[in-house]
C-alpha cells in the first residue's frame, strides 16, 4: 500500500467513479480499491485540521480485530482520503450475531476481548462503536471505523472494561434477539448488565450463565440464541 497523489479535481473524481462503493458514511465515503484495500473519501470539517502524524499514529499497531489507518491519498498538499485493509465480510447491520452456534459466538468474543487487552495495554480509547462499524468474516469481528479512536492515560485495567463495555453495550442487539434480552432482565445476576462494566467487560462469562439458565427453561439444549428466542414464551 503506498500513498496516493491527485494532480486536480478532475483526476480524484475520475478516479473515484472506477471504484466499488462499499459504504456511505458522514465523515465520507469508502470505496474499494482492489482485492486488499479500501480507500475512503473523507468529508466535513473534523479532518481539515488533522494532519499525516494524526491520522497514522496507529499505522504500526498489529492487532487483527483492529484495523487501522495505513496510508493517505492528497489532492495537491491537501488530505483528501485514507487507505486500510479491506475486510470481506458483513457488517453487523446486516449480520445477527445470534444465529451463530452459541459454542462458536462465545470464542469469538473471547477472541475480541484478548484483541482488546492488548489495545488496552497499548493506552488506545475506542470511539463511535455501531453496528455498522464493526464488520464479522471468517469467525472473528473487527472494529473497521477506528479514525477517532486516541490515546489516553487511563490505567490499562479499567480502560479495557470500558472498552469491551463500549463495544458489547452498542451492539447487543446484534448478539442477543429481543426476547432472549426481556428473559436477561429476569436473571438477577445479569439483569442490569447493561450497566455492568464486569459483565460487559467479559461477554463470554455472561453467555455461559444465560445458556445454563435459557436450558433450564427451556428444558432442553439451545445451540443459538436465535433457537432459544423462538421456544421462549411470549
Amino acid at each position: 500500500m503506498k500513498d496516493i497523489y491527485f494532480q486536480n479535481e478532475e483526476h480524484l473524481n475520475c478516479f473515484i467513479r472506477n471504484l466499488q462503493l462499499i459504504g456511505l458514511g458522514s465523515e465520507g465515503n469508502c470505496y474499494r480499491l482492489n482485492k486488499d484495500t479500501v480507500f475512503k473519501y473523507l468529508c466535513g470539517p473534523n479532518y481539515e485540521q488533522r494532519d499525516k502524524e494524526e491520522i497514522l499514529q496507529f499505522k504500526d499497531i498489529n492487532i487483527p480485530n483492529y484495523v487501522f489507518v495505513q496510508n493517505i491519498t492528497y489532492l495537491k498538499n491537501e488530505i483528501v482520503g485514507v487507505l486500510m485493509q479491506y475486510i470481506n465480510g458483513e457488517n453487523l447491520e446486516n449480520h445477527n450475531l445470534y444465529r451463530l452456534r452459541i459454542i462458536n459466538l462465545i470464542k469469538i468474543l473471547d477472541d475480541l476481548m484478548i484483541a482488546t487487552k492488548k489495545l488496552s495495554d497499548l493506552g488506545i480509547s475506542v470511539f463511535d462503536v455501531c453496528p455498522v462499524n464493526v464488520m464479522y468474516s471468517n469467525a472473528r469481528l473487527y472494529l473497521i471505523d477506528t479514525m477517532d479512536y486516541s490515546m489516553v492515560d487511563t490505567d490499562s485495567k479499567i480502560l479495557f472494561k470500558e472498552n469491551m463495555s463500549t463495544i458489547i453495550r452498542n451492539i447487543h442487539n446484534k448478539i442477543f434477539p429481543s426476547k432472549v434480552i426481556k428473559f436477561i432482565s429476569l436473571i438477577p445476576e445479569l439483569k442490569d448488565f447493561k450497566q455492568d462494566r464486569e459483565l460487559l467487560s467479559n461477554p463470554s462469562y455472561f453467555l455461559k450463565i444465560l445458556l445454563k439458565e435459557l436450558n433450564s427453561y427451556i428444558e432442553c439444549e439451545v445451540k443459538t440464541l436465535e433457537e432459544a428466542s423462538k421456544k421462549l414464551k411470549r
